[in-house]
C-alpha cells in the first residue's frame, strides 16, 4: 500500500511539472546552453520574433497602418560594400498611408528597391511610432516573392531617406522610437537561430531597449568599440577582432594583417557584423587556412556565388573567433554549409578589395549569418543616433558566445552522419517526450502552463485521495491484525521457509519502478538543406 501511494504522488509529481513545461537538465556541460522548453522573452515582454528561412535570411514582423508585413532584418551594407543599411521598404500598398512626394532608391549588395516614399503609423517589436517614413517599392530585384520587404538596423547616417527627406521626421524606424522616449535604452539585441540544429527548437529574437532574461549577461560582457570610418555615410556595425584572433581547424591562429585604410591598429582586422549576409566575407588566406586541408576540398567557382571552397558534407571543422579574448566557438554547422544535393561548401567566403570607395578599404570582414548564429549580439547606438545630445556615450557592441563546443559536434554528428539518434539519459527523453515536431527543419516546442487556480484544485483532490487512502490502509492493517492474532498458529524458530528461486520472473510489481526500454526511439527528422526551396 505504501509502494502504491509513494508511485501515486511520483506519478502526481512528474504529470503537473510536465503541465507546467519543467524539464531536466543535463549538468556538468560547459558554456552557454539554450533553453529547450522555455520560451525566450525580455524583461518586459516587447520583443519581436525572427523568423529563420532555412539559414539563408532572417525575417521579423513589422505592421504600417494595421497591415502585417514579413521583413528581413539587415544591420549590413548597401551595394559595393560602401554605405550601412538603415531604411525600411515593403513591396505592397500600405492603406491610407501618405505620400510624401519624393523618390528613393536602395542599392544592396545582391538587389535593390525604388519606389515613392510614404509615411504611416508603424508597429515594430512592441512600438508604435506615427509617421513612419518608408519606400512602397513597387520595383526591387533580389528579393524572394516570400519576403514583403526589409528594415535597415544601419546608423542613421545610410539612410537615403533621410538625406533625400532632409528632415528628423525621416529618420529610420530605429532612431525614431529611440527618440519618442528617453527611457528607452538605445541598443538592439539580435539573437539568430539555426533551423538544422536538432538542439534548438525556438526561432530567433530582436529586442529594442532590452535583452533576452536567459541572456542578461551579455550585458556585462566586454564593450567594443564601434570603429569610425573615413568616408562620411559610410559607417558600419563593426569593431576590432583580437590580433591574430581565429584559431583555426588545427588549433593554431591564423596569422592575419589588417587591409583598412590608416587604421591606427595594424595588428587587428576590422569586422562589420551583418544579419543580412548569409556567408561571412574573409580575406582568401583566412578561407585558404580553414578549409584549404580538408581531404576531398576544391577551390571552385559556382553559379550565383562565385568563388568558394566546396568540401565533402561529413567533413567536421572547428573554429574559434576571439573578441576582448572571449572565445567565440564556430558550429561545424555554421562552418560547413549544406546546399543540398550532398553538395557543401565553406561558408567563411574568400573575398578582395576590388569594390571600394575611392580605393579606401574600411574594413577586413563581413561577419554573416553563419558567424552571428555563434553569438548574442547588442549594438548601442549611443551617440549615433540622429539628434543624440552632447554627451551621449559612443557607440558600441557587446558578444555573448552561446556556441557550446562539445554539444555542436554531437549535433553535426546527428545531422550529417545520422548518429545519435537513441537518447539514453533521462533528461534527454523527458525534453524530447515533450516537444512536437512540425516540419522536417525547424521544431516547435508547446508548454501548456496551467492556470493557478486548476494547480490548486488538483492539488487539493490529489490530497483528500492520499488522506483517503491512509484511512482505508490502516483500516484494513487493523482488521487483518485481529483476524490474524484469533487463528495464528504457534510461531516455530528455524522452520523452513519459501524462497523464489533466482531463475523465477519477478513479480509485475516488481517492475513497477523501472523505466521501459528504449521502445520508442526519439525519431531525428530527415535533414533538409536551406537550399532544397530553391532547386
Amino acid at each position: 500500500m505504501r509502494s502504491f501511494l509513494l508511485l501515486f504522488f511520483f506519478g502526481f509529481l512528474v504529470t503537473l511539472n510536465t503541465a507546467k513545461g519543467v524539464h531536466l537538465e543535463l549538468h556538468g556541460k560547459t558554456g552557454i546552453s539554450r533553453s529547450k522548453l522555455q520560451r525566450r522573452t525580455s524583461i518586459s515582454g516587447l520583443e519581436s520574433t525572427v523568423e529563420d528561412d532555412q539559414n539563408i535570411q532572417y525575417m521579423t514582423n513589422i505592421t504600417l497602418n494595421g497591415q502585417l508585413f514579413g521583413v528581413l532584418i539587415d544591420t549590413g551594407r548597401k551595394v559595393n560594400y560602401s554605405q550601412a543599411i538603415s531604411d525600411l521598404f515593403v513591396t505592397s500598398q500600405v492603406p491610407s498611408a501618405i505620400d510624401e512626394h519624393y523618390q528613393a532608391e536602395i542599392g544592396y549588395a545582391s538587389g535593390g528597391a525604388a519606389g515613392e516614399v510614404f509615411s504611416a503609423t508603424m508597429g515594430f517589436a512592441g512600438y508604435q511610432i506615427d509617421a513612419q517614413y518608408f519606400i512602397f517599392a513597387n520595383s526591387t530585384d533580389g528579393f524572394t516573392q516570400s519576403v514583403d520587404g526589409l528594415i535597415g538596423l544601419g546608423p542613421y547616417t545610410g539612410s537615403v531617406i533621410r538625406f533625400i527627406g532632409g528632415t528628423a521626421a525621416a529618420d529610420p524606424p530605429l532612431d525614431r522610437i529611440f527618440r519618442s522616449n528617453d527611457t528607452i535604452s538605445n541598443f538592439v539585441a539580435i539573437l539568430l537561430d539555426r533551423s538544422d540544429d536538432p538542439d534548438e527548437p525556438y526561432p530567433g529574437d530582436l529586442a529594442i531597449g532590452e535583452v533576452l532574461t536567459e541572456y542578461e549577461d551579455i550585458q556585462t560582457q566586454p564593450q567594443h568599440p564601434v570603429t569610425s570610418v573615413m568616408v562620411p555615410g559610410n559607417q558600419h556595425w563593426m569593431t576590432l577582432l583580437d590580433e591574430n584572433g581565429i584559431i583555426g581547424p588545427d588549433g593554431k591562429p591564423i596569422t592575419i594583417k589588417t587591409q583598412v585604410t590608416d587604421t591606427p591598429y595594424p595588428n587587428n582586422a576590422t569586422v562589420v557584423f551583418d544579419t543580412g549576409f548569409t556567408f561571412p566575407q574573409v580575406p582568401s588566406h583566412v578561407a585558404e587556412a580553414l578549409y584549404g586541408n580538408v581531404p576531398g576540398a576544391s577551390f571552385t567557382n559556382i553559379a550565383g556565388l562565385g568563388e568558394i571552397w566546396a568540401l565533402p558534407c561529413d567533413q567536421e571543422l572547428n573554429a574559434t573567433f576571439l573578441f576582448a579574448g572571449i572565445k567565440f566557438p564556430i558550429h561545424p554547422l555554421d562552418l560547413n554549409f549544406n546546399m543540398g544535393d550532398n553538395q557543401c561548401v565553406g561558408a567563411f567566403q574568400p573575398f578582395s578589395y576590388d569594390d571600394t570607395e575611392d580605393g579606401v578599404v574600411m574594413y577586413d570582414m563581413v561577419l554573416g549569418m553563419a558567424f552571428l548564429r555563434n553569438a548574442y549580439l547588442l549594438i548601442d547606438f549611443g551617440s549615433f543616433v540622429d539628434g543624440a545630445p552632447p554627451g551621449t556615450n559612443a557607440p558600441y557592441i557587446q558578444l555573448l558566445p552561446i556556441t557550446n563546443a562539445v554539444n555542436a559536434s554531437a549535433d553535426f554528428a546527428r545531422v550529417r552522419l545520422d548518429n545519435g539518434s537513441n537518447v539514453d539519459d533521462l533528461a534527454s527523453l523527458a525534453s524530447h517526450s515533450s516537444t512536437t515536431t512540425t516540419t522536417t527543419t525547424t521544431t516547435t516546442t508547446s508548454n501548456a502552463k496551467l492556470p493557478p487556480w486548476v494547480i490548486g484544485i488538483i492539488f487539493g483532490v490529489v490530497i483528500s485521495v492520499l488522506f483517503l487512502g491512509i484511512c482505508v490502509y490502516y483500516c484494513c492493517r487493523r482488521r487483518r491484525l485481529q483476524r490474524v492474532s484469533s487463528t495464528q498458529a504457534t510461531w516455530v524458530p528455524y522452520a523452513p521457509q519459501s524462497y523464489r528461486p533466482l531463475y523465477d520472473p519477478s513479480p509485475q510489481g516488481a517492475y513497477d519502478m523501472h523505466l521501459a526500454p528504449n521502445a520508442n526511439p526519439v525519431h531525428v527528422p530527415e535533414y533538409r538543406s536551406a537550399w532544397d526551396a530553391h532547386y
